[in-house]
């Protein structure tokens, strides 16, 4: 039997839709156990109150002038479904089978089994994202789908034991549909859990007291007027650049990391995330990099001096563009997922 709600299922789209658009989903199906969505569709209404109708009196207004849907999503990091949002939130997956053939290894050299699949996530330097059509329903009903759906912000961080999302989500349209009748599945794995995460970071550095990181890519809808829709008809980024960039607050003020900070060291830095469970029947990890060959501070907090044991500071950081490996971040995520997506 169908379930009447509680569920968010996402498809990737080869080109963003928007109201009546048909461009082909992806058959591959996801369904993400997030712990919140919230998908505004950002109704204005046609408003005529200033108008001389007569009288001196606010007259009614005459329903939707436009929407411009934006919202967001959270939820934890589990291992197959992070890899649908990282696509979504890069631009491009070059997925790889593990060894069936010719030897093929992960970040760390390892080897990957047969019925494993590593993807490489990359940025296009185009200006239309890659952008998801989600359904979606509380427990209770009241079906929803939103298309065109890019992600602005993908930001990680650790909470209640666990690596979490959240998502700052702009959509071509979102609108109320009849109850599509769905089914959920979800993946067996747990999500990783907060000390599943383990840094490469700059030589010296103080104790790390917390971490997070996150997407940022500068996107905006347009009205390319392209058809008659009260919903935006483009998605596309608006920032030049992505920026892949966090916070990592210091037990203690060090002078290595202010060094970095003023002189503008670069430094490689690598997150990595090892999970708890194997991939299937292999002996092989769920496992995801982020490889930045020269990571940059960019801002301090440094707290008041006291007289107290510890002067903390936070700093903020980036990843740039490093001359000597012509690469600036690399995103790997190996876990049995063979694609995720087919047109």
């Amino acid at each position: 039997m169908a379930s009447p709600g509680g569920y968010i299922q996402a498809k990737l789209e080869t080109a963003p839709n928007a109201e009546g658009g048909a461009n082909a989903v992806s058959s591959n199906i996801f369904y993400i156990p997030g712990t919140t969505i919230d998908m505004d569709p950002k109704m204005t209404p046609l408003e005529h109150n200033d108008e001389l109708r007569g009288g001196f009196y606010a007259s009614p207004h005459s329903g939707a002038a436009e929407y411009n849907p934006e919202g967001s999503l959270e939820g934890r990091v589990y291992p197959a479904t992070i890899g649908q949002l990282l696509f979504a939130a890069c631009g491009t997956d070059t997925p790889v089978q593990g060894v069936a053939g010719p030897t093929v290894v992960d970040p760390d050299a390892v080897e990957i089994p047969a019925t494993v699949y590593r993807h490489v996530f990359g940025w296009s330097a185009g200006e239309v994202p890659q952008t998801m059509q989600l359904v979606y329903a509380p427990p209770s009903g009241g079906f929803w789908k939103a298309q065109g759906v890019g992600i602005d912000e993908l930001a990680f961080a650790a909470a209640e034991g666990a690596q979490t999302f959240s998502a700052k989500l702009m959509a071509l349209i979102a609108a109320q549909i009849a109850d599509p009748s769905l089914t959920p599945s979800y993946e067996a794995a747990a999500p990783w859990r907060a000390g599943e995460l383990s840094l490469t970071w700059l030589a010296g550095s103080a104790i790390t007291e917390d971490f997070n990181w996150s997407i940022k890519n500068g996107m905006k809808t347009e009205r390319q007027f392209t058809s008659g829709s009260r919903y935006p008809d483009a998605i596309v980024y608006d920032q030049a650049l992505p920026v892949v960039g966090g916070s990592i607050p210091k037990r203690a003020f060090d002078a290595d990391d202010y060094a970095a900070l003023t002189s503008g060291t670069p430094f490689a830095a690598r997150i990595k995330y090892t999970h708890s469970e194997h991939v299937a029947a292999t002996s092989y990890h769920h496992q995801m990099w982020v490889e930045m060959p020269a990571c940059q501070y960019v801002a301090a907090q440094i707290d008041p001096i006291k007289n107290e044991r510890r002067n903390k500071a936070s700093f903020d950081w980036e990843a740039r563009y490093d001359v000597s490996t012509s690469k600036w971040c690399t995103i790997t995520l190996c876990t049995a997922v063979p694609t995720y997506a087919t047109y």
